[in-house]
């Protein structure tokens, strides 16, 4: 059983010694890790304590401060996987908007649910519209809605000056949202869904709208990696583009395969990652041929032995449980979905890290959690 201080002594030294193994190709097991976020506390009637609301956390940056700690504090006491565990030398912390901060700095208006995160209402619904929004200019990267996450990251670095602690730790690193979920992402979110519409309606409109969204991405990636003093181009960049599932390969090919290789050109001095959810599995040779992507986190649903067969054996693939079968099991039912993964050939080439499909729900038990980390543990051996 693995539990209390010296538990997680001797679990950190093993996922240290395991992660230096990974990047060297020398492993004997599969890692683990887990996506999760403060949605665990913040929708989890049993954990949040203190009544947390998502307004009040896009509002209040010290509530947001005091969520991203008790995240982290339950995260690294509770729930195993190939992480640090245990009280940090000093918290790393991100300044967390959710899925919504680029859409919002385009101008789409925010609505919050009490049972979910946060989302935005679409605003462009037709050519005209669109011909309007691009009239204004591309926004700066510190206006609107990343005004707001400016003056967040400011107060959190504040707090960290002024000497704050938590469980009598420090604040350590301060990260903030330089990155992009992507630009037919994010085309999609403000247009709900319109601009797949437009692509063939008005094919000209569609690809002058969809590459004034990828500049003013670039332009603000720019700002935002140099104001956290992070230069560019970089090995280890990622990004993502969950949408271009609603594409064909054909459509990606010649609407969004520019757009991705520009963000990749500008930020990326290797080979890039990218994390896509849904149903992807027509873009895996494109992005292996065009992109050279040397990893790829997934999401549901996905089959992650044809996706292996497809990118090769030098490509890291993340991918695991559906998240439905590790919020409401039962064990069995994990153990199944666990040993059917393991055995569909994706860990050819030991190039896998199990995870879950895709980012775990608020109400999943620990006990789920744990279960599955200690039998990926116990049967996600190789051969000497």
């Amino acid at each position: 059983m693995l539990h209390g201080c010296n538990g997680f002594e001797q679990h950190n030294k093993t996922v240290l010694s395991l992660w230096k193994d990974f990047r060297a190709n020398k492993h004997k097991r599969i890692p683990v890790s887990w996506g999760m976020n403060n949605r665990m506390i913040v929708l989890n009637k049993e954990r949040n304590v203190k009544n947390y609301t998502y307004e009040k956390i896009f509002n209040d940056p010290e509530t947001m401060l005091h969520v991203e700690l008790e995240f982290e504090y339950w995260r690294r006491h509770n729930v195993y996987a190939d992480w640090e565990m245990g009280l940090p030398e000093d918290w790393p912390l991100s300044v967390h908007f959710q899925n919504v901060y680029e859409s919002a700095w385009f101008g789409a208006p925010l609505y919050f649910s009490a049972n979910s995160v946060p989302d935005i209402a679409p605003f462009l619904k037709n050519e005209d519209d669109i011909r309007a929004f691009m009239k204004k200019g591309k926004p700066e990267p510190f206006s609107g809605f990343m005004a707001r996450v400016k003056s967040f990251y400011e107060y959190f670095l504040k707090r960290k000056e002024e000497g704050y602690s938590y469980f009598g730790r420090p604040i350590g690193k301060i990260s903030a949202p330089i990155g992009t979920d992507g630009p037919f992402t994010i085309a999609t979110n403000i247009t709900g869904g319109y601009v797949v519409k437009l692509l063939y309606l008005n094919r000209n409109l569609a690809e002058e709208f969809l590459w004034f969204i990828t500049e003013s991405i670039i332009e603000r990636m720019k700002a935002w990696h140099r104001l956290l003093k992070v230069s560019f181009p970089y090995e280890g960049f990622g990004f993502a583009d969950d949408s271009i599932q609603l594409l064909s390969p054909k459509a990606y090919r010649e609407f969004v395969l520019p757009l991705h290789k520009k963000i990749v050109n500008t930020f990326c001095s290797g080979r890039p990652g990218i994390h896509l959810c849904g149903a992807i599995i027509q873009h895996l040779k494109t992005l292996k041929e065009e992109l050279n992507i040397s990893s790829i986190d997934t999401g549901f649903p996905l089959d992650l032995g044809k996706a292996r067969e497809i990118l090769g054996e030098d490509v890291i693939i993340q991918g695991g449980v559906k998240v439905t079968t590790l919020e409401y099991g039962p064990l069995s039912k994990i153990e199944e979905e666990v040993g059917s993964i393991l055995s569909s050939g994706v860990t050819k080439g030991k190039r896998f890290i199990f995870r879950d499909a895709n980012n775990v729900t608020p109400n999943t038990s620990i006990e789920h959690l744990n279960f599955a980390y200690r039998l990926v543990r116990r049967i996600g051996l190789y051969e000497e």
